[in-house]
């Protein structure tokens, strides 16, 4: 009988190897595969990096105004469900508080599982609230949140570990890592497709006019302002968002590839106003180096001899885990689909997606628009033609209205509203936007009610090339 090995480092044999395969069925080699044990360490780090990075901006969120700004000061919202409504009065930063401590939880690893799962459903809360609020970065970061509350990543480096001993694990199943590393090659490699478009690649927008509006910069001010920087980082920006997450995936190329993802994001912090973005991407990037590399890290720091591979390999035996169940892998692929499917939807509008946001959100879009708007909502008589403007101001934020009037449909969102504000009167707007240096257009028609819900057709067409 020939001799083989199985999963977990035992010796075995071809029979009973086939016999096994055949009472799993053939999805056996994959669960046995993502339940192979892997050491725990790099998922305790991104624990930790992750929940520092968010509570960081849970403070920086109270600190800056925000929660007056965006869920106390207006009267209207543009909320991602219709039902869900913000907190009233203090609530609301209390709410905000309790995410704070939730992020600290996660990041202590202190009731990890509550904290992780609180955290995912108040943080996923606040960014439903209004859609005039949506930022890339804290949807992933409502992901990364919610793959969290699954994970053991409190098994090392916790207090709850340190409460609770019989926590501690020297493994952890492979699964976990090959997860988030999912996430985040999603998140590069959609960004990257995104920006194989003409605005982009071949009339440097809108980053020509960003690296402008920087010109003034010392030292890189006047480099900024010249035709080929926006070209170069224009297409340094698809290099960078196509390739690292492959790099990232083999051990020679590693290095290089979290180099060059520093420099981006800490380049894009620097020149661009995109808040948490940089620092949550370099924070989880991390999960690509090896899941010992923070117990390695920290042996070259306390200049102790490193454990040999053999050691951590027959540690890791020991606690190995046979397979995951077909329930689990089947919850994986779930998510892992979805994860795919949601971004593609923008692909089915590849001209017009960056102006009327059809399929924009949720689909890793990043860097993609420079977009500035303006509206006038007007109440219309039907019987006289007679028509008064109607003052935003009383309704929502000038942050909203500049949000607003670059989005059809919160446009359409917020006609609606004030349809039911002011009975018996057709809602017309007076709507103009631009994207990526074009000339100024309609984005909605002006001759329709646009409080109704039975219209077709209301939204205008981008017409105009790049200038």
């Amino acid at each position: 009988m020939t001799a083989t090995e199985n999963i977990d480092g035992r010796p075995g044999n071809v029979t009973s190897r086939k016999a096994t395969i055949t009472r799993g069925g053939w999805l056996l080699p994959l669960r046995q595969r993502l339940a192979t044990p892997v050491e725990p360490f790099s998922l305790a780090a991104f624990r930790i990096l992750f929940g520092s990075v968010m509570c960081y901006a849970m403070v920086r969120f109270l600190a800056r105004g925000w929660v007056k700004m965006l869920y106390l000061d207006p009267v209207f919202h543009f909320p991602w469900v219709p039902f869900i409504q913000p907190w009233p009065g203090i609530w609301m930063y209390v709410h905000v508080v309790v995410l704070a401590i939730c992020a600290l939880g996660i990041t202590l690893g202190l009731f990890y599982r509550i904290s992780a799962a609180l955290f995912c459903v108040g943080f996923t809360y606040l960014e439903f609230l209004d859609r005039t609020a949506y930022l890339n970065h804290y949807y992933l970061a409502g992901l990364l949140s919610f793959l969290l509350i699954w994970m053991p990543a409190n098994c090392q480096w916790s207090l709850d570990v340190w409460l609770r001993p019989e926590l501690l694990r020297q493994t952890v199943p492979l699964w976990t890592i090959l997860l988030l590393r999912f996430q985040l090659i999603v998140v590069y490699l959609f960004a990257g497709l995104a920006k194989l478009n003409t605005d982009w690649l071949f009339a440097a927008e809108p980053l020509r006019i960003w690296l402008m509006a920087s010109s003034d910069l010392p030292l890189i001010g006047p480099c900024l302002a010249e035709p080929w920087a926006a070209f170069f980082s224009s297409w340094f920006g698809v290099a960078h968002d196509l390739l690292v997450p492959v790099l990232l995936l083999f051990a020679r190329t590693r290095p290089w590839a979290y180099l060059a993802a520093i420099l981006f994001h800490l380049t894009t912090a620097i020149l661009f106003p995109i808040g948490m973005f940089p620092w949550i991407m370099l924070a989880s990037t991390t999960i690509f180096f090896s899941p010992g590399w923070p117990r390695a890290l920290l042996d070259r720091l306390n200049h102790s001899r490193p454990r040999s591979e053999n050691s951590k390999s027959e540690q890791i035996a020991t606690q190995s885990s046979n397979t995951i169940s077909t329930f689990a892998l089947a919850l994986i692929a779930i998510y892992c689909f979805f994860q795919v499917l949601v971004p593609l939807r923008s692909w089915l509008y590849p001209q017009q997606g960056a102006w009327d946001v059809r399929g924009f959100n949720f689909a890793w879009r990043v860097m993609l628009v420079e977009k500035t708007g303006y509206a006038e909502f007007f109440a219309v008589s039907p019987l006289t033609g007679d028509r008064k403007e109607i003052p935003l101001s009383d309704y929502i934020t000038p942050r909203q209205q500049m949000m607003m009037a670059q989005d059809p449909f919160q446009i359409r969102a917020l006609a609606q509203f004030l349809g039911h504000e002011y009975p018996g009167y057709e809602i017309h707007v007076d709507a103009f936007a631009t994207l990526n240096g074009r000339p100024s257009q309609r984005i909605v028609r002006d001759d329709v009610n646009l409080a109704s819900s039975k219209i077709s057709n209301w939204i205008v067409p981008l017409a105009h090339d790049p200038n």
